[in-house]
């Protein structure tokens, strides 16, 4: 049975701010052909699901229909709770994510979570993309 997984909305300056720049860098990246995945805020993991979770930003693989980064934006209250949910979503689910990441945009640390269960803490390396998402963030 798959747990219930509830990806939340905050629409605050500088959340929004924060994804808006992962999104610029990351979409750089994959138009110059330097990662394989298409970054879209803000989208269904399960198009056409009407309880489909929504995560602040996926990395699609066009060619296989998988998503196989995801990446919340937190702050410093709610960076542990967004992680629970990443955790769950990359645990529960089968849409071909292998890493998870939640940025605390207020402490600027992140937290990385992979489909084999490791837990990375204060680490914005992305073994998927090979590529350190603190550079985008700078």
């Amino acid at each position: 049975m798959i747990a219930e997984i509830e990806m939340g909305h905050l629409a605050t300056i500088h959340h929004q701010r924060a994804i808006k720049k992962l999104v610029f860098g990351l979409e750089k990246l994959f138009l110059n052909g330097e990662i394989p995945y298409e970054p879209l805020p803000e989208t269904d993991i399960d198009p056409g699901n009407p309880d489909s979770k929504c995560p602040d930003l996926i990395l699609q693989d066009n060619s296989h229909l998988t998503v196989p980064v995801i990446i919340e934006v937190a702050t410093n209250r709610g960076w542990k709770t967004d992680f629970l949910k990443l955790r769950r979503l990359i645990d529960d689910t089968d849409f071909g994510i292998v890493e998870g990441f939640v940025l605390n945009f207020e402490t600027n640390t992140w937290h990385r979570y992979n489909k084999a269960g490791q837990i990375s803490e204060d680490t914005s390396w992305s073994e998927v993309l090979m590529i350190d998402l603190q550079k985008i963030m700078d």
